[in-house]
């Protein structure tokens, strides 16, 4: 696979389309003609060379080091440090409390750098705490015996059984309601857990990396967050992960690798093929597959399409990026080939559909709430007609959690209070949230964007 620029434009080569993956190889040829390699995409490459390739870093320099494995740091500052401090903090013992936007890759450090480089013997079991119910989370975290909860018919271990002498990510560590962060700091304390309905403590002492994408610290001093749970995970490693926003050096890069990996994707394999077997050069294509020897192309991204990807905020980050290319792709790979100069056909990803699929994700957030005299809440609501009136009901209530949301800054706590009274658990909120079908990733998004 090549990645060449090319009269104010970038173009990405494969030259490999088979079932086995989408490229060999990436390069970057600049305007002068010298082809250097680009690191990030080693993993395309055949097992034995991208080993070769990682052996390259050993003993480099912190500076020179932009991608290690799958994981790519950049030339940001921000970046640099962090992955100094995670390359230290991913050969102890200790726990490790990472912080930042949602999509921001807090997962993907947690799996590729901190459990991968710990030497650990013991599994990496990863768990969304806020896809657990309130009811459902003791036995989700510590297991339970057979009958000790309706519809426990087997025992089963718990999370931190499952991750003894391993690594145990705990995403949206924040949502835990406070008698669920006392059982998790006995838990911590012991090294052992009991299963729901059991008498019998056993071991369950896995490496903690919980995130968030609150202020834990925040979070403590408002009384929302235990104090000593907060000391059991050691805020003197808690590591903040930057956005998208804050690596403006590195995202031209990550642009063209967000497009070179949605390439290399076998889900797009069916469609590059049809597609190809379009273009004007589909004669020189194997049949059924597209071989090893045929059917390289290009894809084509404009200059001015890549300056405005470039500015975009990216709310949802990585995550987002992601998804846009993927998206890019698909809609260009329906519009018919053309043969390019460097290539037997060239995709173009073209300026319009860069522009309609940025503006499609940028949805403006709901209107605030404006508060009355009389401390009553009030909204604009938009309705559509010929509707039942449950799901008029419901439209009201998802329009009013929305713009509650946004007037609260995101902060279920004060939400639940406001709609409850004091003492309701932020929980409650987020499930009748996820009921309505909001999700808090999109919508913390949209508040990030428009504070950016």
């Amino acid at each position: 696979m090549k990645l060449a620029q090319t009269g104010g434009e970038t173009l990405f080569a494969p030259r490999a389309l088979h079932a086995g993956a989408m490229g060999t190889a990436l390069a970057i040829e600049d305007p002068t003609g010298e082809i250097r390699r680009v690191p990030h995409l080693d993993a395309v490459a055949p097992p034995e060379r991208a080993h070769e390739d990682r052996g390259a870093h050993d003993g480099a320099n912190d500076d020179e080091i932009l991608q290690e494995g799958p994981v790519f740091w950049g030339r940001s500052a921000a970046m640099g440090e962090l992955r100094r401090r995670l390359t230290v903090l991913a050969r102890s013992p200790l726990p490790v409390l990472l912080e930042g936007e949602t999509g921001t890759g807090k997962s993907f450090l947690a799996e590729h750098v901190l459990h991968a480089r710990s030497g650990a013997k013991g599994p990496l079991v990863v768990t969304d705490l806020s896809t657990i119910p309130d009811s459902l989370m003791p036995a989700h975290l510590f297991g339970a015996r057979r009958g000790s909860y309706t519809g426990s018919v087997d025992d089963h271990p718990g999370v931190f059984e499952q991750a003894h002498a391993g690594t145990l990510f705990l995403d949206e560590i924040a949502n835990l309601d406070a008698d669920t962060q006392r059982r998790l700091l006995l838990v911590l304390e012991r090294g052992t857990v009991t299963r729901l309905g059991d008498s019998k403590a056993r071991p369950a002492a896995p490496r903690i990396v919980a995130a968030t994408n609150l202020d834990i610290a925040q979070l403590v001093r408002e009384g929302r967050f235990r104090h000593d749970l907060y000391a059991r995970l050691n805020p003197a490693t808690r590591v903040r992960v930057p956005s998208l926003r804050e690596r403006k050096e590195d995202l031209p890069d990550l642009i063209r690798f967000a497009f070179a990996d949605a390439l290399r994707s076998g889900t797009l394999l069916p469609l590059a093929r049809a597609w190809l077997a379009r273009s004007p050069a589909a004669d020189d294509l194997d049949s059924p597959t597209v071989s090893h020897r045929h059917g390289p192309f290009a894809v084509l991204l404009p200059e001015r399409a890549l300056q405005r990807l470039s500015i975009h905020h990216w709310p949802g980050n990585h995550r987002e990026l992601k998804l846009f290319a993927a998206n890019a792709l698909v809609f260009s790979l329906m519009q018919p080939p053309v043969r390019g100069g460097r290539a037997s056909a060239t995709l173009t990803v073209s300026e319009r559909l860069v522009d309609q699929l940025l503006d499609v994700a940028s949805v403006p957030p709901a209107s605030p709430p404006s508060a009355t005299p009389s401390g009553e809440r009030r909204i604009e609501v938009a309705l559509k007609s010929g509707r039942t009136f449950a799901e008029i009901s419901a439209d009201v209530e998802r329009q009013y959690l929305t713009a509650l949301f946004h007037a609260h800054g995101g902060d279920l706590g004060r939400m639940a209070v406001e709609l409850f009274g004091p003492g309701a658990n932020r929980r409650k909120v987020h499930l009748r949230m996820n009921q309505l079908g909001l999700r808090l990733r999109s919508l913390r998004g949209a508040i990030n964007s428009s504070a950016s």
